[in-house]
């Protein structure tokens, strides 16, 4: 159905004609003609375009001027020149045939007789059917597509229609790789050995690619696939495939495939949004579970059993935090649905029983499991060091807390520990760690007051008395003990000098009346302090 420039000389307008270069060009597609006045074939020149002319316009081009124009002419994709020669112009130019060679544009040269107008009315007259046949074509199509779509077919359906259309075997990629749905399962097994974008045509919408590829069970011969990816909401990528085999894709075809593409868009548009309310209702039945939003037994194990649970499980809560800061945007939660998935791939290898939720910053996992306490924080830093390791997730920067090991009932305070863990870590502007409650040791005590003020109870009045009044000797007296009461290395974390770290400790001996030889109240100072820290960054 495409009018080519071969199809042209076939005229009657074209009969006494003569091919004179681009022999190479004779199978372009021609989309229009006009006359070609002026040099500037940017401004004017389109796709497919057969120009009329009698090369006045490029008399006066120099030799570069005349090559760039032919370039120019090629980029476009300009199907043919018919140069037509007269008293202006008595003499086609070696160098126009050569260029017109070289960039495999078809030049036809006509008889001084041979009238304009009776070449663009062949053209334009076969265009115009060539397009009615087009759009003749694409509404039958396109009710049948229509008719296809209240019968609420499979992907399946759809695809055993296309190829009826067509015909050639069709496939439908997910995810770039793996054969989704496909009317011949065998043809998804394939070696690409080049790819090319297509030209985009003016009944096309969507992208094109041809590749030449082998395939695993006919390695004996290369074939070609035209290649079109489907546009879908969610982190799922679908690509049509259509493997020709018996034919190249025409024209025809092309409006069969491009109803084909609109029409599995819209499916996929429904299964994710089917998907979304499923999601959604399954975050309302693990939050109901998180916060111990039922009221009976009947009621509980409900959920358990939309959640796949059971009454006697035991689990584990994990709370993945992203809300530290250098996560560049392409790494944000916005592309949680991956993540999760990601994850999930990892946290599948130990626990078969989970499941997985989004909020803001925030993904929570619930796993099913027997392990004590220290074997699941060993299997989960595992799964988090696997899945940091993939090229994309290796910069991404999140904390994580992992609560104790807790029965069905208890699973709201479980979702308290691993929360109050991300609390505390991003108080202290903690990046990249894996926390268990139970690696909190004594802050366990404090962290279940419901009043943050109480806390305050359990720091030794002379620390509060300092802090009130020399808070940088609170600051000292930390970095001191922890670096076992050594002037040295506090002086060089404090970047001071180490008389200025004694003088302040003799100073805190004189005035809080501290016995550095006494364990237990060292002990006492050490927890009034951290709790202090703890105090400052919650207010």
């Amino acid at each position: 159905m495409t009018l080519t420039v071969r199809d042209m000389l076939d005229f009657e307008s074209l009969y006494e004609s003569e091919l004179i270069a681009g022999v190479k060009g004779l199978q372009k597609e021609v989309t229009g003609i006009m006359v070609m006045e002026a040099p500037d074939i940017e401004s004017w020149g389109n796709l497919g375009q057969v120009c009329l002319t009698s090369f006045f316009a490029l008399k006066n081009l120099s030799s570069t001027e005349t090559e760039d124009f032919f370039i120019k002419a090629n980029t476009i994709g300009i199907a043919a020149f018919i140069v037509k020669l007269d008293r202006l112009v008595q003499l086609i130019p070696e160098h126009f045939i050569e260029e017109c060679n070289r960039n495999q544009i078809p030049l036809i040269k006509i008889q001084k007789e041979t009238k304009y107008e009776t070449i663009i009315l062949n053209v334009m007259e076969t265009l115009i059917n060539k397009n009615k046949v087009l759009l003749d074509h694409y509404n039958v199509i396109s009710n049948q597509f229509t008719n296809m779509a209240l019968r609420e077919p499979r992907l399946k359906d759809i695809l055993s229609f296309l190829e009826d259309l067509i015909p050639n075997p069709v496939s439908f990629l997910k995810n770039s790789s793996i054969v989704y749905k496909s009317t011949n399962l065998e043809l998804g097994d394939f070696r690409v050995i080049e790819s090319t974008m297509l030209s985009k045509k003016r009944y096309t919408n969507f992208e094109y690619q041809r590749q030449v590829v082998i395939h695993s069970h006919l390695p004996t011969k290369q074939y070609s696939q035209l290649l079109v990816d489907v546009p879908s909401l969610g982190t799922d990528g679908y690509r049509l495939i259509i493997h020709e085999l018996n034919q190249k894709t025409t024209e025809e075809d092309f409006m069969a495939i491009e109803n084909t593409v609109s029409f599995l868009q819209m499916e996929l548009l429904k299964m994710y949004a089917l998907q979304q309310q499923n999601l959604s209702h399954r975050n309302e039945i693990i939050n109901d579970l998180l916060y111990r939003r039922y009221q009976t037994e009947e009621e509980l194990l409900e959920i358990l059993n939309f959640l796949h649970f059971g009454k006697k499980d035991m689990f584990h809560i994990v709370i993945f935090d992203q809300s530290v800061e250098n996560n560049s945007k392409k790494e944000k939660w916005e592309d949680s649905e991956s993540i999760v998935k990601n994850l999930s791939n990892y946290v599948t290898i130990y626990w078969k029983k989970f499941v997985s939720l989004v909020k803001k910053d925030r993904i929570i996992f619930i796993i099913c499991d027997s392990d004590s306490d220290r074997v699941f924080n060993e299997k989960i830093t595992a799964a988090i060091h696997s899945f940091t390791s993939l090229t994309y997730y290796s910069h991404f920067s999140f904390n994580t807390g992992i609560s104790n090991k807790s029965n069905v009932f208890d699973l709201p305070l479980a979702y308290k520990q691993a929360n109050n863990i991300l609390k505390i870590l991003k108080q202290t502007n903690e990046k990249h760690k894996i926390v268990s409650y139970k690696d909190l040791g004594v802050i366990q005590l404090f962290l279940e007051t419901k009043n943050i003020d109480d806390l305050t109870k359990f720091v030794p009045d002379k620390i509060l008395e300092i802090q009130k009044n020399n808070p940088e000797l609170n600051k000292t007296l930390r970095v001191f003990l922890d670096h076992n009461q050594n002037f040295k290395t506090t002086a060089e974390e404090l970047f001071i000098h180490p008389k200025t770290a004694k003088y302040r400790i003799e100073r805190l001996i004189k005035l809080a009346n501290i016995n550095f030889e006494n364990p237990e109240e060292l002990l006492q100072i050490n927890i009034g302090l951290r709790l202090l820290e703890f105090i400052n960054k919650t207010l």
